[in-house]
C-alpha cells in the first residue's frame, strides 16, 4: 500500500478565522485529525463529517509515554494510506514538539509537510495591544518556554535574558514567580513593565499588567490560569494606547463564550443518551471504574478488586476505550483527560450525577407507545435517590461560568439568584461584580414545596437583576409560568430578568443530547421538563418583559435576558 502523508499543522491562537488558508484546506479534506488540548471545537468543526478525530492532548506533568503514542499513531495512520493532519496549537515548531514528530516521521520514511501557524508568542501580546518590537522601546525579542523556568537545573541563561529588550514566556503561569525573581537577580529593574495574557483572542481573555516586582502577586490575585503568556519589557507600556483596537472575529452562534480545552464535555451528554453506550457508561460510573484508573491497571486487577469476571470486564473497558474515555496499553487501562476531569467523583468539574441521571431515563418500546397515546403526566414522578437534584446542581455548576461570561451586572446594585448552582454563582459574582449584593434561594431544595413561585420569597424587595437557573427540570407542568411572573414582579423598573435553562431552540438545530434527554424524562418522569424558546418568549411578553438577548450555552441550555417594557 502507498503510504499516506502527515501534515504537521499550526492551529494558531485558537480562533478559526486566524488559521492559515492552507490549514483550512487540509482540515476540509483530511482523513484523520490528531489534535491537542489547545485546539478549539470550532476549529475541528471545519473538518468533513467523516474525518476521524483523535484527541491526544497532554496536560502539564503528563507522562512522557504520551508523546511516544502520538509518534506511533501518526506512522500507523499514514501507513494505512490516509491523509493525516496533526493539529497543534500555535506553530508546530515552537515549543510544540513538532520538530520531534517530524524527525520521527523522517526516520521512518513517512511523507510529511509542516504548515506554519501564528504563534501565541506574537498573537497573545498583539491581542492585548502590546507590540513585541517598537522603534523606541524594543529592538530585540526572546521567546522562552515557561516550563523550563521551574526546573532545578534549568538551561536558561538568565543573565543574557535580563539584557533583552522584550521577553515573551509561553506557558508561564506556574513559573512567573521564579521568572521575575531570576530576571531581577540578574540585573533587570524591578520596575520593568510586565503583562500576563490569558486565553488570547477568546471571550475569556484576561490581561494583568504590573511591574516585574509585582506581576506574580497580581497574577495570583486575578486567578489567571493556563494557557497564558507573559511579556516583559518597555513595550508593555504601549498597551495603554493600543488596547482599544477593534476586533472583527466572528464565531459560530452555538459556540462557547470562554476557552474550554478540547475535548468537550458535550461528548459525554451524547454518550449518556445513546443506546448501548448509555448502559456501558452507567455501569462504569456506578462501579466507580474511573476513580480506580488514575494510573495504569490491568483488567485482571480491576476484576479482582470488584469481584467481576475478567473477560466480561475487559470487554467493557474496550468499549470505554472506543468511546474516548480510557486509553489502553500493555500496562492495562488508564483514564484519558475527559474521564479524569468529568467522571471522577471528587473532581471539581465532575458531571457524574448528571450522567447517571440522564442514563437512567431508559425507555421500552411499550413506554414510548403509551406516552404517544396518552401524553405527558401532569405530576412529576418521585426520585427517591435525590439523583435529579444532584444532576441539576452539577449541570448548573458546569454552565454558570459560561453564563457569567455573557453578563455585565456591575451597575445593578443588588440581585436575587433563584435555582440551582447558587454557591457557584455567588463565587463568580463576587469576583466579577464585587459591588453588587446578591441574595439567593432554591425553591426545590425542600421536596415539601408545592408552590415554587411563592417560595421565592421576595418580601416586597426589588432587585436590579433576578437570575433563574435550571428550574424547569423540577417544575411540574403548570408551575414554571407563575415562577417567571413572580420573578418579574421583583425587578426594579430598569432591572434585568436572566433565565438560564433547557429551552429547545426555535431558530436553530437543538443539540441531540438536549432533545433525547428531554424526551426520555418526559416519558419516564412526566412533569414540565422543558419549554421551547418561542413559549418562554411569549410568557415573558405576557409578564411585561422585553427580550434583549438570547444565546446558546454549553450543555444544551439557553440564556435569555429580558427587562421591563
Amino acid at each position: 500500500m502507498t503510504p499516506g502523508k502527515v501534515y504537521l499543522v499550526g492551529a494558531g491562537p485558537g480562533h478559526p478565522e486566524l488559521l492559515t488558508v492552507k490549514a483550512v484546506k487540509l482540515l476540509e479534506t483530511c482523513d484523520v485529525i490528531v489534535y491537542d488540548r489547545l485546539v478549539q471545537e470550532e476549529v475541528l468543526a471545519i473538518a468533513k463529517s467523516s474525518a476521524e478525530r483523535i484527541y491526544l492532548g497532554k496536560s502539564v506533568g503528563s507522562h512522557e509515554s504520551r508523546q511516544d503514542e502520538i509518534h506511533e499513531l501518526l506512522v500507523a495512520k499514514a501507513r494505512e494510506g490516509k491523509m493525516v493532519v496533526r493539529l497543534k496549537g500555535g506553530d508546530p515548531f515552537l515549543f510544540g514538539r513538532g520538530g520531534e514528530e517530524a524527525e520521527y516521521l523522517a526516520d521512518r520514511e513517512i511523507p510529511f509537510e509542516v504548515v506554519p501557524g501564528v504563534s501565541s508568542a506574537l498573537a497573545a501580546p498583539l491581542s492585548a495591544g502590546i507590540p513585541v518590537t517598537h522603534r523606541e522601546a524594543g529592538s530585540a525579542v526572546a521567546i522562552v518556554t515557561g516550563h523550563e523556568a521551574n526546573r532545578e537545573h534549568s538551561r536558561l541563561n538568565w543573565k543574557a535574558f535580563a539584557g533583552v529588550d522584550t521577553l515573551v514566556f509561553l506557558m508561564a503561569v506556574s513559573g512567573v514567580e521564579r521568572i521575575a525573581a531570576e530576571l531581577i537577580a540578574h540585573g533587570r529593574s524591578p520596575e520593568t513593565p510586565a503583562a500576563m495574557i490569558q486565553m488570547a483572542f477568546w471571550h475569556g481573555e484576561q490581561v494583568v499588567t504590573a511591574t516585574l516586582a509585582t506581576i506574580a502577586a497580581e497574577v495570583a490575585r486575578a486567578g489567571i490560569n493556563p494557557p497564558a503568556t507573559l511579556v516583559v519589557g518597555e513595550v508593555v507600556r504601549m498597551r495603554g494606547k493600543l488596547r482599544g483596537a477593534q476586533r472583527d472575529l466572528r464565531r459560530r452562534p452555538d459556540s462557547s463564550p470562554a476557552f474550554q480545552p478540547a475535548p468537550s464535555p458535550e461528548q459525554l451528554l451524547r454518550i449518556a443518551t445513546g443506546g448501548i453506550g448509555t448502559q456501558v457508561l452507567r455501569f462504569a460510573l456506578a462501579t466507580s471504574l474511573f476513580d480506580r484508573l488514575a494510573e495504569w491497571k490491568s483488567a485482571s486487577e480491576l476484576a479482582r478488586e470488584l469481584g467481576l469476571n475478567r473477560m466480561g470486564l475487559a470487554e467493557v473497558l474496550e468499549c470505554l476505550v472506543s468511546m474516548g474515555l480510557l486509553e489502553a496499553s500493555v500496562d492495562g487501562y488508564r483514564n484519558l483527560e475527559l474521564a479524569s476531569r468529568y467522571l471522577v467523583k471528587n473532581s471539581p468539574q465532575s458531571l457524574r450525577p448528571a450522567l447517571l441521571y440522564h442514563g437512567a431515563q431508559t425507555m421500552t418500546l411499550s413506554s414510548v407507545g403509551t406516552y404517544v397515546l396518552n401524553g405527558r403526566q401532569d405530576i412529576a414522578a418521585n426520585d427517591p435517590s435525590h439523583l435529579r437534584e444532584a444532576s441539576c446542581e452539577c449541570l448548573a455548576r458546569y454552565a454558570l461560568p459560561y453564563v457569567a461570561e455573557k453578563l455585565d451586572l456591575t451597575a445593578l446594585g443588588s440581585g436575587l439568584f433563584v435555582g440551582w448552582g447558587g454557591r457557584t454563582f455567588h463565587e463568580l459574582a463576587s469576583n466579577r461584580w464585587p459591588n453588587t449584593v446578591w441574595n439567593s434561594c432554591n425553591p426545590f431544595e425542600s421536596r415539601e414545596v408545592r408552590d415554587p413561585a411563592s417560595a421565592i420569597g421576595l418580601n416586597g424587595c426589588r432587585y436590579g437583576a433576578v437570575v433563574l437557573s435550571g428550574l424547569l427540570e423540577c417544575c411540574e407542568r403548570q408551575q414554571f409560568g407563575p415562577v417567571l411572573k413572580a420573578a418579574a414582579g421583583g425587578l426594579t423598573p430598569d432591572g434585568l430578568l436572566i433565565v438560564h435553562d433547557s429551552f429547545l431552540s426555535s431558530n436553530a438545530v437543538t443539540p441531540q443530547e438536549a432533545v433525547l434527554s428531554a424526551f426520555g424524562r418526559h416519558v419516564v418522569l412526566g412533569g414540565s421538563r422543558n419549554w421551547s424558546q418561542s413559549r418562554i418568549l411569549s410568557e415573558l411578553e405576557n409578564a411585561g418583559l422585553r427580550v434583549e438577548r438570547q444565546e446558546p450555552i454549553p450543555g444544551g441550555t439557553q440564556l435569555i435576558v429580558a427587562r421591563p417594557m
